[in-house]
């Protein structure tokens, strides 16, 4: 009898851990319905446009299953992408709140949450976000680019020139016709005309291709009686940008009057055309030519 017990024994035991296994399994299929059954009834919500009763199923939903927190990110993200941004900003605004989230996930959820502020215009606290965020490795960059969005929109611009230099080497010579931008505006809102200088010459190290600061150097070479730095400004702008050629046409005038060149400003106005200036160029070389007495040309 004693021998029979010992040989059921473990009989006993793997029925038992069987029946454990199965009672396990039985609790997670429970768990798992119910978890597929409310992100049902959540989406019968959305498609009857019942927004305010989705985000609160799915914010509940949270307490049952860590690994829905993906998808609460998504969530969160087509709120705001339909405009609908307070809803986005409740449901970030919840995992963050969560105690025992993740610093990775947190951190994703304070960068949607920083771009539901964005959206919603609240730049003061979408830039307290990315600044926090710029310190991480993982997210740096994308917090970066998003500091850069929101100083050009506020028209920081020199805020915006300094986030760019913390980017990589890489994405700041992607930048450089953007950071050159930001330059010129800074130049044109200098008081000074030592300012508008320095920074039209600050584009252009970034970008010598700029038009827009090519033509105001020309403008303010001219202005400063630096007649051969004009002349130079006016000819990269034409191998730069001829399109824009036409908006130097005054200063192009003055210029050749002021250097007695007047076949030299006809040459100008040819080299141009030949870039691909505009009707205005081909009108202004008429013009001239006019002036000169070459009817026959002028036709």
């Amino acid at each position: 009898m004693l021998e029979l017990l010992f040989l059921l024994l473990p009989i006993a035991a793997a029925y038992g851990w069987y029946m454990g296994r199965r009672s396990l399994k039985q609790k997670q299929n429970s768990a798992q319905k119910k978890l597929s059954r409310d992100y049902f009834t959540g989406l019968n919500f959305l498609l009857s446009n019942e927004s305010d009763k989705a985000v609160d199923l799915f914010i509940s939903m949270l307490d049952v299953d860590d690994e829905t927190i993906d998808t609460h990110l998504s969530l969160g993200s087509l709120f705001r992408k339909r405009g609908e941004v307070d809803r986005s900003i409740r449901i970030h605004q919840n995992l963050i709140a969560r105690p025992n989230l993740a610093t990775e996930q947190r951190d994703m959820a304070m960068m949607e949450l920083g771009k539901d502020y964005m959206a919603a215009g609240f730049y003061d606290r979408a830039e307290e976000i990315f600044l926090n965020l710029v310190s991480q490795d993982d997210h740096s960059e994308e917090a970066e680019t998003q500091l850069i969005s929101i100083y050009q929109t506020t028209k920081d611009w020199q805020k915006a020139i300094d986030i760019t230099k913390r980017l990589p080497r890489k994405s700041q010579q992607g930048l450089k016709p953007v950071i050159a931008h930001f330059y010129c505006q800074l130049a044109e809102e200098a008081d000074e005309e030592a300012g508008k200088l320095k920074g039209f010459q600050a584009a252009l190290k970034q970008d010598p291709q700029c038009g827009r600061a090519l033509l105001s150097l020309a403008n303010a070479y001219l202005d400063a009686g630096q007649l051969p730095q004009a002349k130079q400004m006016l000819n990269q702008l034409i191998d730069a940008d001829a399109e824009l050629f036409a908006d130097a046409l005054a200063c192009a005038r003055q210029l050749y009057q002021e250097l007695k060149d007047i076949e030299g400003y006809r040459e100008l106005l040819a080299h141009a055309i030949d870039k691909g200036a505009g009707a205005s160029v081909v009108v202004a070389l008429a013009q001239r030519m006019i002036e000169d007495g070459d009817i026959k040309g002028a036709e």
